[in-house]
Parts: structure tokens; C-alpha cells; sequence
């Protein structure tokens, strides 16, 4: 009923809950001594005046402090509420940027669906719980002196919710782990085909992914429906067992009165008519919030699967420069349930002031060696070393700062120029976002626009070509001098140049850093220092252009095949 590690992810905000359950269980004080002057009252209906206009009063303050105790519960909840979603989208955000790697669309239902519903497990669920459990024990004790009998007859009927509640638990714990991976699921699907719908139109097979679509919102549809259905059933259960628990110590309170046994008091009577259903209405408001909760609870415990998930490994050494960088009979391989190696006993040097060209089949394992240089992978067996000191052993903050990564799919944020480049520099000047948009012949952006540097690129830079996207991205990596820069298909579709203008950057950047140029075109990098080809045994061969074609059969072939196509 308790998930502790839900618990203990609240840290400090645990008290919120004590203080909503103290206020409740004053609000219940309240109600009853409400109920019981309005009775009083009742009693003194004949009598004196003036003593019923005190009680008529006494009622209206009491009223009046129960309105202001219900605001500020209200209050409380709220501003409970408002840390548990910082908290949580906080964690969820900190604890992505040291992992590896995470599923987009998972990340995003649960940052916002999720924690929304984790969100009303916390300040609903856990407070009425506990609520609940002292409420009863509360009403038991005042009941005892009225009747014991009364009192004994709704103890004996609580106990008919939480039981079928507990009945209800393992196949609800059932039915929202497939809701929610049906869930998570319909918004994978979905935004995979968003991305995709280009090419869905361009080869005609958007009904073909639409039906797709349609198979998961039906599944979905389902395990929705069966949700509810559960609810509804478990629900009619709850009022049963409540209210026929109330109606039967009301027949056993009058049934008592017209004995005279025990209560001889037809106001007494009045009384637990009035009161008896509170007996069972906490337990009865667990239960319609039990449903919410084992929600939350399934969505929580994703949440609390990525929150648990081990970070990248990383030490205590800081860089203020990269010098050289080392693989040491390194081999890799995805996780995953079928692994086969992608980097077979690779090992390789890149040192400073030096171009090298890195190039392979598609498949041969060129992205996935740029992955473990950014730590968004680790390797199975070997050693990699930055200026001779193991990898792991590195502060990774500083060997960012010193890095530089632009790939095919390096991303541009939908907002200003200006902005995009203050991600670099936070006081950077107009005159030299012009001077680095010079370098890489893309000025016209600002001169020939309205706006200027706050000329605005539009979501997934569909407002700029592929070259100028290219361009302006490297343009903005050119503000900070880097040490190590790694080009991924860094010139990959795009005009030819766009590709001329970032090449020769490229070449130009060699001095006083060490450049990593992967490409699929001999084209970029046949004047490198130093070509690193991978085959299609994923090994890795080294040496000038020229050596490589006089020495590997497999590389003299892909460049002949590239001439022969007019490529270089």
C-alpha cells in the first residue's frame, strides 16, 4: 500500500504530509462538534433563548475556523504539490545529463503524465492513507461512550474496505503496469511516425503507418476500458460495504434506544445517525484514491528506474587541456538481446595539432567510437586514456568544456540567433556573431533580415537548409576554442558549398587541436594527417591515403568506387 522508495525519493517534504493528515483529523474534530451543538441545539429548542443564540454562535465560529482550516489545507496541498513537480522534473532532468543514453518519448510522457500522476499519489493517496487509519480509531473512542455496541458493530464492518481493496490490488498492480507500458508504447509509435512523415508521404506508405497507429490506440483503448471497468467494480464494492456498514449501526443505535439498552437519549441516536457514515467515508476515500495511486505508484516506479539508473563513470581528475587521446585494444558491443561486436580490438592515437579521417561501411562502428569518446557509451574490455590518464578517472565537466561534438543531427534550439550563440557565450557582442557568421559565409542571415541577430529559427531549423543549418552550427561551436573537436558526418547532405566552406574550416581548426573528421566521403579526408579505416570485420587499420590503397584491398575498393562515381 506503501511504496518506500517513493517515500524516501520526497526527501524533506515528507513533513507536507504530516501537517495535511494533523489539519484533516482537526477538520473531523470540527465537523463533529458541529454536528453535536446542532444537536444541543435541537434539544434546547423550548428552552432558553439566550442559550441557544450562544450555541447558534459558537456554531458560526466554528464554522468559520473550519472554512479557514479547509484554505489553508488547500494551501498546503498546493504548495506541496508545486515542490513534488520541481522536485521530480528536476531529478528527472539532472539525472538525464548523466546517463548515457534514454528513449525520448518515454522521457517525455513520463516527465509530464507521469510525474502528474506520481504528483497526485503524494498529496492525495499517502495523506488520505494515513488519515484513514487514525480517523476510525478517533470516531471508535467517542463512539464507546454513547454505545460500545454501536462503536463495536462499525469496527467490525471497517475492516470489509481495506480487504477489498487488498483483493483488488494485485490484479489492479497488474492491469496499470500493461496500461502504462501500452501507454508509453501509443506515444513511442506516435512520435517515431512525426519524425518520420516525410518520408512516410514520400514513399506512400502513410496508411500503412497509420493503421499501425490505429492498432496501438486500440490496444490502448482497451487496457483502458479494463481500468476503468476495475474502478467502477471496485467503487460499487466500497459504497456497498460503507453504507450498508453505516445503515447497520444505525439499526443497531435505534434498535438499542427503543430497548433501552445503553442510549436513552433519542438525541444520542440523532447523533451517530448524523456521524455514522464518517466511520466508514476516510477508508471509503482510500479506496476511490487507490486507483489514483497505483497509478502513480506504476508511473513512479518508471521514474524511479531511470532515477536509479547507474551514471556515467567519471573521477576526480580536472583537464585544463587535451593533449592526446589513446584507445588501448578497446572493444564494444551494444546491450541488448542479441550483442555482437561493433569495435573489435580497436586501438589508436590522436594527438594534438594533427587531422585525422576517420572511415568505414555504414555499420562498421564509426558513430559508435565517436559514443565512446562523449561517454554516451563505455566500452566492454580495454583502456581509453585523455592526456594519459584513464578515462574514467576524469572529471567529465572539464573534459566537456574542452570538447567539441558537431554530427549530422546536431540540434539548433528553436529561438534567436543570438540566444543559440549566448549558449556559448552568455555576453556575446553582435559584431561577433557577425565576424564567426563571416567565417562560414552565412552573414546574410542577420544583414539581410529585419530582425538581425534575432532573426528566429523555427522548430527543427525547417525555416534554414541543411548546408545553412550546418554552417550556423559550426559557426557558434567556432566561438570557444576547443582542443578536441569531433566532426561526425559533420558534412553529410548537404550542398556542395556548404560542405567546401565547413572542409576548409575543418582543416583550419587542426592547429593547436586535434580533429577527428568521420566521414563516408574519401572526398573530406584524403589530405588527413593520419587515416584510421575501419573494415568490415570492425578492425582498424591505419596510414596516408596512399598507403591504405597500396595496403587494404577492402579501402583501395570503396575509393575506387567513389571515383569511378565522380565523388572525388
Amino acid at each position: 500500500m506503501i511504496n518506500k522508495r517513493l517515500i524516501e525519493l520526497l526527501g524533506k517534504s515528507k513533513i507536507y504530509i504530516i501537517y495535511i493528515v494533523v489539519l484533516n483529523l482537526l477538520l473531523l474534530f470540527l465537523s463533529l462538534t458541529i454536528t453535536g451543538l446542532i444537536i444541543y441545539s435541537l434539544s434546547l429548542l423550548f428552552g432558553n433563548d439566550n442559550e441557544i443564540l450562544m450555541i447558534i454562535l459558537t456554531i458560526l465560529l466554528v464554522l468559520i475556523i473550519r472554512v479557514i482550516l479547509s484554505i489553508l489545507v488547500d494551501k498546503i496541498i498546493n504548495k506541496f504539490a508545486s515542490k513534488i513537480l520541481i522536485k521530480l522534473r528536476s531529478s528527472l532532468y539532472h539525472k538525464l545529463t548523466k546517463i548515457s543514453k534514454v528513449r525520448v518519448s518515454e522521457i517525455s510522457q513520463l516527465g509530464v503524465e507521469g510525474i502528474e500522476q506520481l504528483n497526485l499519489y503524494y498529496t492525495v493517496y499517502i495523506p488520505q492513507f494515513f488519515y484513514a487509519l487514525i480517523a476510525p480509531i478517533i470516531l471508535f473512542i467517542i463512539f464507546c461512550f454513547i454505545n460500545y455496541v454501536v462503536a463495536l458493530t462499525f469496527l467490525v464492518c471497517i475492516p470489509l474496505i481495506p480487504i477489498s481493496i487488498i483483493l483488488m490490488s494485485k490484479y489492479a498492480k497488474k492491469i496499470f503496469n500493461v496500461y502504462w507500458d501500452k501507454y508509453l508504447k501509443m506515444g513511442g509509435s506516435f512520435l517515431d511516425t512525426l519524425n518520420g512523415l516525410k518520408e512516410l508521404k514520400l514513399f506512400k506508405v502513410s496508411k500503412l503507418k497509420g493503421k499501425e497507429l490505429d492498432e496501438n490506440n486500440e490496444e490502448f483503448r482497451k487496457i483502458t476500458m479494463k481500468v476503468l471497468t476495475m474502478q467502477l467494480f471496485s467503487t460499487t464494492i466500497m459504497d456497498l460495504v460503507a453504507y450498508g456498514g453505516s445503515a447497520i449501526g444505525i439499526v443497531v443505535a435505534i434498535y438499542s434506544y427503543t430497548n433501552n439498552f445503553l442510549i436513552d437519549s433519542i438525541y444520542l441516536v440523532l447523533f451517530i445517525i448524523l456521524v455514522g457514515a464518517e466511520f466508514f467515508l476516510p477508508l471509503r476515500s482510500l479506496g476511490s484514491a487507490f486507483h489514483m495511486a497505483m497509478n502513480g505508484e506504476t508511473a513512479g516506479n518508471k521514474i524511479l528506474d531511470i532515477l536509479e539508473k547507474e551514471d556515467i563513470k567519471e573521477g576526480d581528475i580536472k583537464l585544463n587541456d587535451i593533449n592526446s587521446i589513446s584507445f588501448n585494444n578497446v572493444t564494444f558491443s551494444y546491450k541488448d538481446d542479441n550483442p555482437k561486436k561493433v569495435l573489435d580490438n580497436i586501438s589508436f592515437n590522436l594527438i594534438k595539432n594533427n587531422l585525422y579521417g576517420l572511415v568505414g561501411l555504414s555499420g562498421s562502428g564509426k558513430s559508435s567510437l565517436t559514443k565512446l569518446l562523449t561517454k554516451e557509451e563505455v566500452i566492454d574490455q580495454g583502456i581509453i586514456k585523455v592526456n594519459k590518464i584513464n578515462f574514467d578517472d576524469i572529471n567529465l565537466s572539464s573534459y566537456y568544456s574542452n570538447v567539441c561534438y558537431i554530427s549530422y543531427d546536431s540540434y539548433l534550439f528553436n529561438d534567436t540567433i543570438l540566444n543559440n550563440f549566448k549558449l556559448i557565450k552568455e555576453d556575446i557582442s553582435e559584431e561577433e556573431i557577425l565576424h564567426y557568421l563571416k567565417l562560414v559565409k552565412l552573414d546574410y542571415l542577420v544583414t539581410k533580415s529585419k530582425e538581425g541577430v534575432n532573426f528566429k529559427i523555427k522548430e527543427d531549423s525547417s525555416n534554414l537548409s541543411g548546408g545553412e543549418k550546418q554552417r550556423l552550427i559550426l559557426a557558434i561551436n567556432l566561438v570557444k576554442k576547443r582542443d578536441f573537436y569531433i566532426f561526425d558526418e559533420a558534412t553529410s547532405s548537404i550542398d556542395k558549398e556548404s560542405e567546401d566552406v565547413i572542409r576548409d574550416i575543418i582543416y583550419s581548426l587542426k592547429k593547436d587541436s586535434i580533429i577527428l573528421f568521420i566521414s563516408h566521403s574519401f572526398k573530406n579526408i584524403v589530405k588527413a594527417d593520419k587515416i584510421y579505416f575501419i573494415d568490415s570485420k570492425h578492425h582498424l587499420v591505419e596510414g596516408s591515403n596512399d598507403e591504405l590503397i597500396e595496403s587494404n584491398e577492402e579501402y583501395k575498393k570503396i575509393y575506387n568506387l567513389q571515383k569511378e562515381g565522380g565523388l572525388l
